[in-house]
C-alpha cells in the first residue's frame, strides 16, 4: 500500500503564459474517459471538479495506484466507506494530489466528509478479471447484483459527469431497502427489489433486453389518474393520459429518462403537503411524483418522491 500527498509541480513560464492565455491547461496523467483502466501496474487520475468524482465509477486491476486531484476552489478529501472506512485522505487544496494503490480486488466505496453528497466508487478487479457483479451499500445492509446492477449503474439522473455516476444513479433510484424477493404482480409472480425511490422488476419473458427490468408503476398506486384535461399552450400534451408537462418539470422529465424512466403524466402540478409538512408543487407521473424544490438550486430544484419506501413500509417491510 502506498500513500502519497503532494502539490502539483509549478509550470513553467510558457505553460503559465499558456493558462493565462488559454484558460485551463494543465499537465496530468490523463484519466480514463472511461469506467475502466486499461492497464495494470499504472496510476490513475480521478479529477474533484464541480463537486464530483471523475470518472465514477472506476474500474482497475490490482495493483493500480490512484490519484485524486483537487481542481475545486474548496477542499476536498477521499474518505472510505465500509471496510474503505479506514481510509482517510487529508484536505485537498486546490491543484494538491493524494494516491492510494489498491492491492486487493474489491468495491472500495468513498465519499468527501465536508461534502457528503459527493460519493464515488473504485471497482478493483483480479488480473483478468471483470467489474464486480455485485454491490453492498452499508446504509442499508443491503445488496445489489446481477440484471439489476446492470439497471442501477445504467440509469441516473444527469449532473453532467462523465458516464453515469454511482451519485448519479443513486440521485434517480435511491438506496436499495429490501433484498430481492418475490411479488405477485398482476397474475404473474415476479423478482423485484425495492429502492427509496423505486421498484426494480425482472421480467425474463421480455426478448428484448431493454425491457428486461422494468420499474414499478408507483405513481398509479399512490395517485390515480386525475381527469383529462385540455392541451395548454407551450406545453407538451400527452394525449395517452390527458394531461400536460411543462417548463422545469418537463426538462427533467426529458433530460433524465423520459418515457422508461417515469412514465406518462397522470396529473397536473398541483400543491400538496408532504410528509415533512411543507406544502409543495408536484406532478405525479406513472412511476414517480416530481416535486418542486426553488429553495434548491439546479439539479436540487427538483426532487423525486419516495415511493419505493413507501410502498415498500405499506406492505410491511422495514
Amino acid at each position: 500500500m502506498q500513500i502519497r500527498l503532494r502539490r502539483a509541480r509549478p509550470f513553467t513560464l510558457a505553460l503559465t503564459l499558456a493558462v493565462l492565455l488559454g484558460g485551463g491547461l494543465f499537465l496530468r496523467p490523463e484519466a480514463s474517459t472511461t469506467a475502466e483502466a486499461k492497464s495494470a501496474a499504472a496510476t490513475v487520475t480521478v479529477d474533484i471538479r464541480s463537486f464530483a468524482y471523475s470518472p465514477n465509477p472506476l474500474v482497475v486491476p490490482v495493483g493500480t495506484t490512484v490519484r485524486w486531484t483537487n481542481y475545486d476552489a474548496v477542499g476536498h478529501d477521499v474518505t472510505g466507506d465500509g471496510e474503505f472506512a479506514p481510509v482517510k485522505s487529508p484536505l485537498l487544496g486546490r491543484n494538491q494530489s493524494w494516491e492510494y494503490t489498491f492491492t486487493k480486488p474489491g468495491s472500495y466505496r468513498y465519499h468527501c466528509s465536508p461534502h457528503p453528497f459527493m460519493q464515488a466508487e473504485v471497482q478493483v478487479i483480479a488480473e483478468g478479471g471483470t467489474p464486480a457483479d455485485s454491490l453492498a451499500f452499508p446504509e442499508t445492509g443491503k445488496t445489489v447484483q446481477g440484471a439489476f446492477l446492470t439497471y442501477w449503474r445504467d440509469n441516473g439522473l444527469d449532473f453532467g459527469e462523465a458516464g453515469i455516476s454511482y451519485r448519479e444513479s443513486l440521485a434517480l433510484f435511491g438506496l436499495p431497502i429490501s433484498d430481492e424477493i418475490q411479488e405477485r404482480i398482476g397474475e404473474e409472480i415476479y423478482t423485484v427489489q425495492y429502492f427509496e425511490r423505486a421498484r426494480f422488476e425482472l421480467h425474463p419473458e421480455n426478448t428484448d433486453p431493454r425491457y428486461k427490468v422494468l420499474l414499478g408503476q408507483f405513481g398509479r398506486t399512490l395517485h390515480p389518474a386525475d381527469p383529462r384535461v385540455e392541451q395548454q399552450p407551450g406545453a407538451t400534451y400527452f394525449p395517452e393520459t390527458g394531461h400536460n408537462v411543462e417548463g422545469r418539470f418537463l426538462e427533467y422529465w426529458t433530460k433524465n429518462g423520459g418515457l422508461p424512466i417515469f412514465g406518462l403524466p397522470l396529473s397536473e402540478p398541483f400543491r400538496e403537503q408532504l410528509g415533512d409538512g411543507t406544502t409543495y408543487t408536484v406532478q405525479y407521473f406513472e412511476r414517480a411524483r416530481f416535486e418542486e424544490h426553488p429553495e434548491s438550486a439546479a439539479p436540487y430544484d427538483v426532487q423525486l418522491g419516495q415511493f419505493g419506501r413507501q410502498i415498500y413500509t405499506q406492505q410491511g417491510g422495514r
